[in-house]
């Protein structure tokens, strides 16, 4: 989307998708993502870097109500103490008719994996830069945007053999969400 973008997961990762011309706000909660910024900045031209909020995705305190035409998720909800709130975050700082793009892991519908995975969320949470598995579907349906699109795949890792635990990352959802 033209205009402001925000990107939780602000280390520039994803800027080769973004459209000529637009300006970017990057947030992230770990300072580390300063520098793969910058890196990956030095390379594009085509971009205009606003700032780089160091944040958790529900405090976007200074990004002014209804400035925003897209927002970026991108494995990143699950950095949220309070996913609710970061999604009313999120339609705080959206124009109307902007919308949230996102792709996210979520917790395995199959129930061994789900039961392995619950057991280990605190590990998790401890080693994962406090990564948690939810239900992140349902929130974003419950969050008050106007138009809804998900979608749920199965990542196949290749060369890594999902089995235990690594059976949890696999599980995400996609889509986007209209303010």
């Amino acid at each position: 989307s033209s205009g402001i973008n925000a990107e939780y997961g602000g280390g520039g990762t994803n800027l080769s998708y973004y459209p000529d011309g637009c300006v970017y706000i990057a947030t992230d909660l770990w300072e580390g993502a300063r520098d793969f910024l910058e890196h990956n900045f030095k390379e594009e031209s085509r971009i205009v870097l606003d700032r780089f909020l160091l944040t958790i995705p529900e405090r976007l305190i200074s990004v002014p109500d209804s400035s925003v035409s897209a927002v970026i998720c991108f494995h990143s909800l699950c950095s949220s103490s309070n996913v609710n709130l970061a999604l009313l975050e999120i339609l705080r700082v959206l124009k109307p008719g902007g919308k949230m793009y996102f792709i996210e892991h979520v917790r395995s519908k199959e129930r061994y994996t789900s039961l392995w995975v619950t057991q280990i969320n605190y590990a998790m949470q401890m080693s994962v830069w406090d990564c948690q598995f939810g239900d992140y579907g349902s929130q974003i349906e419950r969050a008050g945007f106007s138009v809804i699109h998900i979608s749920e795949r199965t990542i196949n890792f290749k060369g890594i053999r999902m089995m235990g635990p690594m059976m949890g990352l696999a599980p995400h959802i996609y889509g986007y969400a209209v303010k």
